[in-house]
Order: structure tokens, then sequence, then C-alpha cells
């Protein structure tokens, strides 16, 4: 069953060179690791250790976007996985229920007939064609059927055969969900063993590098999002005097799930966690969010972007939701005055961002 399939899902998976491979081929994003930042003394003029910070910080952007791209497949296997396990659900309620109805009739008819053939010894062959669905030919069960329904006035057998073929083809349509069921299980473990250890590299050279350069890349991170703030700000001043100024904002439970969302500023970020208090992906930040104010919405970046009303960029308001990436892999709450909160990726928190504009891919409103 899937349940169990999925419980599988967080075993790390041995095959990671391979795992990876696959993984860029479907995403369409390369997901192998970067090639390892090599640590050497910084001895040398200023603007040689700003280019060292620089091209650090560019490493673990690069690895850091590798994640992201795994962690939304891994939800979207996930996501998968659970609309699956409520179509495996239904299709084992209509065998047990067909099953019910097959049992019930065949005893109906059995009992009639016997009455007719008990006579001339034939009550023990017609259990066995009553009872079987395997072992003889339709041609054959069908022919003995008829003539016990001739000879008993049920009518004829068409209903029971259609019962018959209908259990046959729900077994049938069973068994290619739960193959469909270990396969997805399979894909999710990848791309989660994938993610696990790209994240174990990110975290090592990121600890390097601030043992290293530690000063110097706090100073330039300050810098480069004081940078985007202010770009951020004049943007979000830019589109306020546009025809989409005036636009309605978002209902009174936009305020709320800002509030929710807020509420977990610092909570570490983790692929594939929707964790009150404890950890979030970008999605399941959103997704809770939104849940707390009342309105369920998809639960990946990508069935969110695909799901909810789009508006245009210009338009956005304080709830709404934006989205970055090619193929979209991140999304997060638009606060306002060019800000949003999001759990960044690997390594981060829970925090409030300045949006970088030109990044954005598009803004829906959950409604």
């Amino acid at each position: 069953m899937i349940r169990n399939a999925v419980g599988r899902v967080r075993r790390c998976v041995p095959r990671l060179a391979a795992i990876i491979l696959t993984t860029s081929v479907a995403a369409g994003v390369i997901a192998m690791p970067a090639q390892a930042i090599s640590l050497r003394p910084t001895t040398g003029s200023s603007g040689d250790q700003q280019q060292r910070v620089n091209q650090i910080i560019a490493e673990l952007d690069k690895i850091g976007y590798q994640i992201d791209a795994l962690d939304e497949l891994y939800a979207e296997a996930v996501n998968q996985q659970e609309d699956l396990q409520v179509e495996i659900d239904a299709t084992i309620a209509n065998i047990a229920e067909l099953e019910a109805k097959l049992a019930a009739m065949q005893e109906d008819l059995k009992a009639v007939a016997m009455k007719s053939f008990v006579r001339g010894g034939m009550s023990n062959s017609l259990s066995s064609i009553l009872s079987s669905t395997n072992s003889l030919s339709d041609m054959v069960r069908k022919k003995y059927l008829t003539s016990v329904a001739l000879n008993t006035g049920a009518g004829n057998t068409d209903e029971l055969q259609g019962l018959i073929d209908d259990l046959i083809k729900e077994k049938k349509k069973l068994e290619k969900q739960q193959k469909k069921a270990s396969d997805l299980a399979d894909y999710a473990a990848a791309r989660l063993s994938a993610a696990e250890a790209l994240a174990s590299d990110y975290e090592a050279r990121q600890a390097a590098a601030e043992r290293e350069l530690g000063s110097l890349l706090k100073s330039e991170r300050q810098r480069r999002e004081a940078a985007a703030l202010e770009d951020a700000k004049s943007q979000a001043a830019k589109f306020a005097g546009t025809k989409y100024a005036n636009v309605a904002a978002p209902s009174s439970r936009a305020g709320v799930a800002i509030k929710a969302a807020l509420s977990q500023l610092g909570v570490r970020y983790r692929f594939g966690a929707k964790s009150p208090g404890s950890a979030f992906d970008c999605s399941g930040l959103t997704s809770w969010a939104w849940e707390v104010a009342g309105l369920g919405i998809p639960r990946t970046s990508r069935t969110q972007y695909a799901g909810l009303p789009r508006i245009p960029t210009a338009a956005v308001q304080p709830g709404d939701l934006i989205f970055s990436g090619y193929p979209i892999h991140h999304v997060g709450m638009y606060l306002g005055n060019g800000q949003y909160v999001h759990a960044p990726r690997t390594g981060d928190v829970v925090k409030i961002s300045a949006v970088s504009w030109s990044r954005v891919v598009g803004v829906v409103r959950p409604k």
C-alpha cells in the first residue's frame, strides 16, 4: 500500500550520483554538487578579498537554488502520493462493494437453482460454477448460468457476469495504482536524498567560508540586503503610481494569513516541512498561513501558482503570493513596501526580505 511506500520516503537512498543525475534531467535543473569552494589564506589585497567573498556567495547561492528545485520536486511527489492514496482507498471501497453484491447475487441464484437442480444431483457443480471467477472460461460459465437462469425463471445472467467483469477490472486497476504508488515513493526518496546531500554540502561550505571570511561575508550580505530593500521600495513606489493602485485590497483573511506567517519568524527552513514552530519550506509556510486564515490552498509553489487566481505584478497587495525561479521553485507572502515574508532555503530561517522584482515570475491572490 502507498502508506508503506510513503514511510520509505525519508530513508536515505545510496545511489546518490545516479539520483542527482536523473533528478537533473527530470527537472531541467543541474543538480550536481557545485565544485568545492577552495579555501585559501586571504592575505591578498582588499580587492582580492572582495572578489573572494563575491565568489563564495555566488557558489552558495547556486547550491541553494539547486536545493530549492529538488525540494519542489520532492514536495510535488509527496503531494501526488497523497492524492493517489485517496484514489486507492476509493478503489478498495469499490472492490469491497462489488464483492458484497456478487456474493449476495450468487447466494440468491444458488438458492433458487438448487431447488430446481438438487433432484438431478447437480448442486455441487452448480455451487462450484457460482463461486468461481477464475477457474472456468467465460463461455463455459455463462452457458451454464444461462441454463440455470432459464430453468429457474431467474432471467439472464448479464448482471451477474457484469459484476464479475467489474470486479476483475477494479482489481487490475488497484494493481496499477499500487505500482504507481511504489514508483512515486522511489521518486520522492531519490529527490529527498539528493536534497539532503546538497544541504549537507551547503552547510559545510558555509561554515568553512565563515571561518575564513566571516566578517567580510557578513558585511557583504548586509550590504546586498540593504541595496535590495532600497530597490524593492523604489519599485513598490512605482507600482503605487500605476493604474493598479486602486485595485481592491484582498479579503480580511489576508491579514490573518500575514499575521500567521509573521508568527513563524526565526523558524528554520527544512525542505518538505510544514510544522509550525519547528520547520517550514517556502510553500509549506504560505499554505499553512492561509489555512490558518480559513482557506486551503495547494501545497507546492508550482501548484499554488497554477491553481490560484493570477494578478498583474503591479497590482500586488499584502497577503498575495509572489513566485520566482525557472521553473518556479520559490514562493513568499507579500507584506507591502517591497518586502515579503518567506522561508528562503537550507541554512536559513523564516524571515522578512526585500522582493527581487526582476526575479518575480508571477503573483497570485488566494481567495
